[in-house]
């Protein structure tokens, strides 16, 4: 089991067209109507779906009471400009700004009612932005490799090896082993990813293709430019560094602690059909639509 995210909540609530209203003028959701018109608000690729107090749909929860709620919403704008829209509106604020903890780190509140008097706290990461999605949970899920690794671990700081020359690293690809490829195996890539680089597009650090299929591992700095640690057809694409080599975290210096996700991929094919100059957009599909299965680390660095 591998929980990643929220799909929907469901408010019940005693009048549905009242609650849309607030709902969408206060806080900026979209309503949507769908099934036998019923009735949702829609935010951020989630929605609340919507339950006339009395008639409730099948299946609902023990005890379900308008009021009963009390939910946390991440804003996309500073929350100076939420209090100012707030006071434009005439709604109040019962409580904050105060500081909270999210579930990727700390948050400052403030809290309002809706019109069924449910709780809802309206809140900012501290660090300025939400932690991004780890990239895999987002993608058809493939059957488990087993990855080791002598020099990093999940959750773990990247030590100076490992870290980009820019910031006095070493700018070496960490050690890397592997086991449990399933039955149809042709080779494996392996990939870094930063999914919390300020692009909005993430930040590729290390994109290796080619490796056969007898490979389960990888020495230490294989992922240099010259190949020599490499099986002799492997190939490194670009990087966003724009090297074809591995390059080492160097996170920006004001930034929250960055995630650096070590992929093995093994795939159904020896030949990818991609070329040293391939962007790391399209290897990325390319690698997705032709994956058997994966295994990642997820170590982490944050400048001191």
């Amino acid at each position: 089991m591998h929980i990643v995210r929220a799909d929907h909540l469901v408010l019940t609530v005693r009048d549905i067209p009242a609650t849309v209203e607030w709902y969408s003028t206060v806080l900026g959701m979209r309503p949507v109507t769908f099934g036998e018109g019923r009735q949702a608000l829609t935010f951020g690729g989630q929605k609340l779906n919507l339950h006339q107090a009395g008639r409730e749909l099948e299946p609902k929860a023990a005890h379900p009471a308008p009021g009963s709620a009390d939910l946390c919403l991440i804003s996309a704008v500073a929350l100076a400009d939420v209090q100012e829209h707030l006071r434009a509106l005439a709604v109040p604020i019962e409580l904050g700004p105060t500081a909270r903890t999210g579930a990727a780190g700390p948050i400052t509140s403030i809290y309002l009612r809706d019109p069924d008097e449910n709780l809802v706290e309206i809140s900012t990461y501290d660090s300025g932005r939400p932690q991004a999605p780890d990239p895999y949970d987002l993608l058809p899920p493939v059957a488990a490799l087993t990855v080791h690794s002598l020099d990093i671990a999940d959750g773990q700081p990247l030590t100076e090896p490992h870290i980009h020359d820019s910031l006095g690293g070493g700018n070496q690809s960490p050690e890397l082993a592997w086991t449990g490829a399933p039955e149809g195996t042709r080779g494996y890539a392996v990939t870094c990813y930063d999914p919390d680089a300020p692009t909005g597009s993430g930040f590729w650090h290390w994109i290796l293709l080619g490796l056969p299929a007898t490979c389960t591992r990888l020495p230490g700095d294989a992922g240099r430019g010259d190949g020599g640690h490499l099986p002799a057809d492997a190939l490194h694409l670009r990087n966003d560094f724009g090297t074809h080599a591995y390059g080492g975290a160097a996170p920006p210096a004001a930034d929250p602690t960055h995630r650096y996700v070590f992929a093995v991929h093994a795939v159904d094919t020896d030949d990818l059909g991609l070329t040293p100059d391939a962007s790391a957009g399209y290897a990325g599909f390319i690698l997705t639509t032709r994956t058997l299965a994966r295994g990642v680390l997820r170590p982490t660095y944050r400048r001191g």
